[in-house]
């Protein structure tokens, strides 16, 4: 077996398991017996279930990245951005009331700042606006977006996020372009701000 369809293999395994059951319920050689796979080969690709759950999330937050598509609203950006978690929700809600809950968090927090920081980057191209308002408003719509789905995902998802998602879109359509554009009138910003 090649090292990616191992791999790939024991994160596919993993995330069925994780639809089935919590966290603490899953062991490696539960899951190397699904994979039909000795332990020590789990081990070879991962030091252990942090490790596999941590690339899992960098995995999907690559596909966000390499997927993300401009002519796209923020809204859809979001939506397809969001579909790892959507597609898995047993999955993501047991990780979440894991002791790997921060590992929810990141991806949620980073997979909103690609959507939103490119969308806003995007827009900006056709204004004056200045580079700190840019970043100023991704960064709060980047926390607004991911606080949102957290939210959701820590009270047990029971409202649809699409129609919720587009719903704000029609909302705050607009506005986006509308901050960009005031920023163009404002006097400059000195004072240094770092987002992480």
């Amino acid at each position: 077996m090649s090292k990616n369809y191992t791999k790939d293999l024991i994160k596919k395994e993993f995330m069925k398991l994780l639809d089935e059951r919590t966290l603490d319920n899953i062991t490696v050689t539960e899951l190397a017996k699904k994979c039909n796979i000795e332990r020590k080969t789990f081990y070879y690709h991962y030091e252990n279930l942090e490790q596999l759950i941590k690339e899992i999330f960098e995995s999907e937050l690559d596909i966000v990245i390499e997927e993300f598509n401009e002519n796209l609203s923020w809204e859809d950006s979001f939506i397809l951005a969001a579909k790892f978690i959507l597609d898995n929700k047993k999955a993501i809600r047991h990780i979440y009331y894991s002791d790997y809950k921060v590992d929810v968090e990141r991806y949620v927090y980073s997979m909103s700042g690609e959507v939103i920081s490119k969308y806003v980057s995007h827009i900006s191209k056709g204004t004056r606006a200045q580079d700190i308002d840019i970043s100023l408003i991704s960064y709060f719509y980047q926390c607004a977006l991911s606080s949102a789905l957290i939210q959701w995902i820590a009270t047990n998802m029971k409202a649809d996020p699409v129609l919720i998602t587009n719903r704000l879109g029609k909302l705050m359509d607009g506005n986006i372009l509308l901050s960009l554009k005031r920023s163009e009138n404002l006097e400059t910003f000195t004072q240094n701000i770092k987002f992480e």
